[in-house]
This record gives structure tokens, C-alpha cells and sequence, in this order.
């Protein structure tokens, strides 16, 4: 067993968007994610097959969904998100990295 620490070793160069599994099995992927100023292409949108529990545990973020509904999470803020409800990332912030915990089930 090995001990780690989510908010630890946060890479220097996040020109391009961290993830990087941390935990699961085949029916459940845990992973963290790092984020700087990324966003999700205009037009694309996130349609998954497994729920996804998403949380900010450093940093902001902005989730926009498919009918114009937008949350705004601050660190400590989650959001449940159901398969198939389409979403993107609007925001993340520019000024330092924001770090998520995501639970895909």
C-alpha cells in the first residue's frame, strides 16, 4: 500500500491537462485531475456512459450543461453528474491550478 497525497507533486508544466488514475476497479475509475486555464473546446461536449462524482479540492471551476444550466465549483464544491447529461468545462482558473477528484461509476 502507498501512501499519496492529492494536492502533492502537482506537475511545473500544465500546458496540457493532467489526469491520472488513483484509484478503481472495472466498474469504477477514480482519477485526479489538474487543470490550468483549460477549458473543453467550444462545441464538444462530455457524453459519458458512467456517472461521473466530480469535486474541487484546490482551485475553481466552471461546469456549463447542454440546456444552459452553469455551476460554478469553488474547493469543496461536487457536483453528481448523470451518464449521458452533456457538459463541458466553460472555466478553470487562469492564476493557479485547480485540482479535481473525479469518481466515474
Amino acid at each position: 500500500m502507498k501512501k499519496s497525497n492529492m494536492l502533492n507533486q502537482i506537475p511545473q508544466d500544465l500546458s496540457q491537462e493532467i489526469f491520472e488514475q488513483v484509484g478503481g476497479n472495472d466498474k469504477v475509475l477514480i482519477e485526479r485531475i489538474v487543470s490550468m486555464a483549460h477549458v473543453t473546446p467550444e462545441g464538444q461536449w462530455y457524453d459519458q456512459d458512467r456517472s461521473e462524482w466530480v469535486m474541487v479540492l484546490r482551485g475553481e471551476a466552471k461546469l456549463q450543461f447542454e440546456h444552459g444550466e452553469l455551476i460554478h465549483l469553488k474547493s469543496g464544491d461536487y457536483v453528481d453528474i448523470e451518464a449521458h447529461r452533456k457538459h463541458r468545462v466553460s472555466w478553470t482558473c487562469e492564476e493557479s491550478e485547480t485540482v479535481w477528484l473525479a469518481v466515474h461509476y
